[in-house]
């Protein structure tokens, strides 16, 4: 539920952020993506001890694993960020292709993650 929360809860936020409720005001854009980023901390509940729980012998390797992928994703987001927006010009589809980015790693974690230890940490 947490990991749901602070997928979905940013994706509408990042929406609101770019559509006609922020009336093209900065301040409620920042607002939206400020709430957003709030509500990503929810993430930290699940991602941080599913480790554990699918893992339990190999918690420490896969964690690992997962922060590595994390980072070359964010350091490959920034340049992606400047070609949308050099061809583009847009922050809505930006913000729509994190709320995608969003939306979809939810259901991708749904969908994969479990509570019971893996079979290969035996």
């Amino acid at each position: 539920v947490l990991q749901t929360v602070g997928m979905l809860g940013p994706a509408a936020c990042m929406l609101a952020a770019a559509s006609p409720l922020t009336d093209g005001d900065p301040a409620a854009a920042s607002a939206w993506i400020t709430v957003g980023l709030g509500l990503n901390a929810l993430t930290l509940g699940a991602v941080s001890v599913s480790h554990l729980d699918i893992a339990p012998k190999h918690a420490g390797v896969v964690f690992g694993a997962g922060n590595s992928s994390a980072t070359v994703a964010g350091l490959l987001a920034v340049p992606a960020t400047g070609l949308v927006l050099q061809a583009t010009g847009s922050w809505p589809l930006v913000f729509a292709i994190t709320a995608a980015h969003y939306v979809v790693g939810a259901a991708l974690f749904a969908w994969w993650v479990g509570d019971c230890p893996l079979p290969q940490d035996g």
